[in-house]
């Protein structure tokens, strides 16, 4: 009887010492494991290049992985435009951090092109993502034959890559030769004018002795003169003293 108590009580100390033991160990070793403080912050590194952000990584004793690309309207091509963790995150040395590389953005505002040639514009459409869509030309007086007047979108406006560009060219003015009106009745003059690409500009009476009334005496510019077509056609007209 004895010999059974003395043999549970050395059990039960045996027991109680392994328990001590064991959280002993527990307590020194693995709890303090579990609160180590984190060794540094992430860096910040939207906006830099991958070398910039390898070389920023490397001197917090942090590891860069470049996770892909993706489009982003806020950081240009080649920038860095995410990371994760995100910046001023606690994180141990030797951490990973995967930044994502802009692509720039697929929309943008669309440069003004006016005045310059086709040939040019072309060359910068595609450079954009862009194509060049429909071209037509019309006489325009302000800009020299074969460029650019306008564009459909119009330049200012909000395009996507791989939208077509319509454009319209400047054909200039066409040089017409000014008719010879003088000693023609004022209402043949008219339809001259207007049949040779012209306008009635101002008409004006005179008294002459050499006219008959109605009939052109001067006009200006004169005749056979090259002159821009619509442009207008002064006319002075014979009349009698009443």
């Amino acid at each position: 009887m004895y010999y059974n108590g003395a043999k549970n009580v050395l059990v039960a100390f045996i027991v109680s010492l392994f328990t001590s033991i064991i959280v002993c160990v527990i307590f020194f070793f693995v709890v303090p494991a579990l609160r180590v403080t984190p060794d540094t912050m992430v860096p910040d590194m939207l906006g830099s290049t991958t070398e910039q952000a390898r070389v920023i990584a490397e001197q917090r004793g942090l590891l860069l992985v470049v996770g892909g690309e993706e489009e982003n309207d806020k950081y240009t091509e080649n920038l860095i435009c995410r990371q994760a963790p995100l910046p001023g995150s606690a994180v141990h040395t030797k951490s990973t951090v995967t930044v994502f590389i802009s692509q720039g953005s697929s929309h943008f505002v669309l440069p003004d092109f006016k005045g310059q040639g086709l040939s040019e514009t072309t060359v910068r459409l595609s450079e954009l993502g862009l194509k060049v869509g429909e071209v037509k030309s019309e006489e325009n007086a302000t800009f020299e034959k074969d460029k650019i007047i306008s564009t459909v979108p119009v330049a200012g406006s909000r395009v996507n890559k791989g939208d077509l560009i319509s454009v319209t060219l400047s054909r200039g003015i066409e040089l017409v030769k000014v008719p010879n009106l003088t000693g023609r009745s004022l209402s043949t003059a008219k339809r001259v004018i207007e049949e040779n690409g012209f306008e009635v500009g101002a008409v004006s009476w005179e008294v002459s002795i050499d006219y008959n009334v109605g009939i052109i005496m001067r006009q200006n510019p004169v005749a056979g003169k090259m002159a821009n077509k619509g442009s207008k056609i002064n006319l002075v007209v014979a009349t009698v003293l009443e």
